[in-house]
């Protein structure tokens, strides 16, 4: 029982772990919110006081990044289809909720003091790719294409946990150079992102000798 119950969780587990930098920062900022203290925070001055969108955003990421890495459990999947159905409805929700409350931030407040007008473009980029996975996804997993689902799911999740990725170059640079600028700031961004697009395409090409998105290979569940 136990190492089924291990073998369950194993990807979940993995999956949920290399989310932590993003999660564990959204949950201390969610939490600064509402313990009042952002309205002292000179950083968060951009927001005005109007918090309402950014824990949308905050609680909406979070539980896409959860539901998503349960998913990707061949375990869990196989032992409650049903279930798993619905979460991929729910997580196909609060993914699309959660990219669209993040344009909102971008272009309806200020920008940071390290934010450039291509570091902005960047993030609404890479979070309609985001959303536009997750919706390949669910259009794939209606023709019951699973190899196709998987991949669009992937990716999905490799653009969500961008955050863990963008924390390591950052601190990388911060070790070497010392300071970041706004410029340095939208360079390492925007690596982040490709750098998990690219571990996303080796991961699924890894699992398979099919390519996904373009496979003509479909199986039923």
């Amino acid at each position: 029982m136990n190492s089924q119950f291990t073998r369950a969780w194993r990807i979940p587990a993995a999956l949920i772990g290399l989310s932590l930098v993003p999660f564990a920062a959204t949950i201390n900022r969610l939490v600064w919110i509402l313990s009042g203290g952002a309205q002292v925070d000179p950083a968060m001055d951009r927001f005005g006081g109007d918090w309402a969108m950014l824990a949308v955003h905050i609680v909406l990421g979070t539980a896409f990044l959860v539901l998503s890495a349960v998913q990707l459990s061949p375990e869990l999947r196989a032992r409650n289809r049903s279930w798993h159905r619905s979460a991929g409805k729910i997580a196909m929700i609060c993914g699309i909720a959660a990219v669209l409350s993040g344009v909102w931030l971008v272009i309806a407040f200020p920008p940071s003091e390290l934010a450039t007008p291509f570091m902005d473009a960047v993030r609404i980029i890479f979070g309609t790719a985001l959303a536009g996975a997750v919706v390949l996804a669910y259009r794939a997993i209606r023709r019951r294409d699973i190899l196709a689902h998987r991949a669009w799911l992937i990716r999905a999740f490799a653009l969500a946990i961008a955050g863990t990725t963008q924390a390591l170059v950052i601190g990388l640079w911060l070790a070497i150079f010392g300071e970041l600028t706004p410029e340095s700031a939208t360079a390492l961004i925007t690596i982040g992102f490709l750098i998990n697009i690219l571990i996303a395409e080796w991961r699924i090409r890894s699992v398979s000798n099919h390519t996904f998105s373009f496979s003509p290979q479909r199986r039923t569940i």
